[in-house]
């Protein structure tokens, strides 16, 4: 299910956003929330990770410079952790005490972290997970043996239904006190829709603000799919978006030797963007509020690319119905482009074949640079069908000295959209 609101249409062309896990738990340098579990070879115990709230002193947050490190690596929509499995709210809230504003930072986190975003022309998304296991109602229901609550009890009905109450009240919140909010990801949905009221909790929310794109995870009303930690071999046939982290966990860890390289990130932006897909590429902020290093540099050198080729990447729909591939590697593509990939200096010719239409045009895109190319029309049977069977081939000559230093982009521009051949 897509969001039909015109306003929510910039998500299935936006393709790389950035997200963001922060709270106390990067005092410790833990995974946000999981070391609450016994199972966690992080484990704290519930005294002792509640209590980092109030030794959580951000004196170096600044959220114009969050916006401005997303905006320079090309992203286009941001999203933050507002409420973790933990129930910490970096937002001010009438419903807890285990919030920013009452405890540690007497701040409201969230309020300055929209603005900033808004201001640098990004989108602005809110992750708000489904569970809380600081609730003391909530914390009587458990889910699974995997994710249940720190503080298991039996399941009793009167205490769900005083939760759920406050999960409302807590995203009506969200959703009044901070101007347009442009979407929410929900996380953990645990139960089914009707266990969460999904078609009323959506519906709240869209009264609110029309405009909002709502993930999967909110358990049958989700606007787009949410493979996590991987890019999916099949994609799905809608609207997807893979979350993944630069490093080895979600939280902040100092451990600089865990990143993933730039080329590693890039690529997956790739795979992802050619099978019609966003990339939300995960940052951990340190205790204090500033970002590593690490993370900054690699989102710098990924935003140096796009912005001499992310026409290949924004706004592009997925290349991957036709078999055999007409090129051997990632495409995307744009009304009548095609844009075509090269992780490698190429050996020989790029071909690319199977594309109907006249070629108008072959160029470098990063600089626009014309390329020499050939078209050859190869004709054949088909096995089954009337009469002759013709092929275009495009050869493309593309110099070693023109190659970028990661992924060089060719664009191809025909007189019409490429067409290939229907196969049975």
């Amino acid at each position: 299910m897509k969001a039909v609101h015109p306003q929510a249409q910039w998500f299935d062309e936006a393709r790389f956003g950035v997200f963001i896990h922060w709270g106390p738990y990067a005092l410790r340098e833990i995974e946000a929330s999981w070391p609450l579990m016994p199972h966690s070879r992080q484990h704290l115990d519930v005294e002792t990770y509640e209590s980092l709230a109030d030794e959580f002193h951000p004196t170096s947050y600044n959220p114009r410079e969050w916006a401005q490190h997303a905006k320079e690596a090309g992203a286009k929509y941001v999203v933050l952790t507002a409420k973790h499995h933990d129930g910490f709210c970096l937002f001010d809230t009438a419903t807890t005490d285990y919030c920013a504003t009452k405890r540690g930072p007497q701040q409201d986190l969230i309020a300055p972290y929209v603005e900033a975003v808004r201001e640098a022309g990004l989108k602005v998304g809110l992750y708000f997970t489904t569970i809380d296991w600081h609730d003391p109602d909530f914390a009587t229901i458990p889910i699974s043996k995997g994710i249940q609550s720190p503080k298991p009890n039996t399941y009793d009905p009167a205490r769900w239904w005083q939760f759920h109450k406050r999960f409302m009240e807590q995203l009506r919140e969200l959703l009044t006190h901070y101007g347009r909010i442009d979407l929410i990801w929900f996380d953990v949905p645990g139960f089914g829709a009707d266990r969460w009221r999904s078609s009323e909790v959506k519906q709240m929310m869209l009264n609110l603000q029309p405009h909002l794109v709502i993930n999967d995870r909110l358990p049958d009303v989700g606007d787009y799919e949410t493979p996590e930690q991987f890019v999916p071999t099949h994609p799905p046939d809608g609207w997807w978006e893979t979350c993944m982290t630069m490093n080895h966990q979600w939280a902040y860890h100092s451990d600089a030797s865990t990143y993933k390289s730039e080329v590693t990130l890039l690529d997956t932006l790739l795979e992802v963007a050619s099978k019609g897909g966003n990339l939300l590429l995960n940052v951990g902020p340190g205790p204090d509020g500033t970002w590593p290093e690490e993370a900054i540099e690699r989102l710098q050198r990924i935003g140096a690319w796009l912005a001499h080729s992310g026409d290949s990447i924004y706004g592009t729909q997925r290349v991957v119905e036709h078999y055999p591939p007409c090129f051997y590697g990632p495409m995307t593509r744009k009304g009548n482009t095609i844009y075509l990939h090269l992780r490698e200096i190429p050996r020989f010719p790029v071909e690319v074949r199977e594309l109907g239409g006249q070629v108008k045009s072959v160029k470098l895109l990063k600089t626009g640079e014309e390329l020499a190319y050939k078209v050859e029309e190869i004709f054949g049977h088909l096995s089954g069908t009337e009469g002759r069977y013709s092929v275009n081939r495009i050869w493309i000559d593309v110099p070693a000295e023109f190659c970028d230093e990661w992924n060089t982009v060719i664009a191809v521009e025909f007189d019409q959209e490429p067409i290939w051949p229907v196969r049975k």
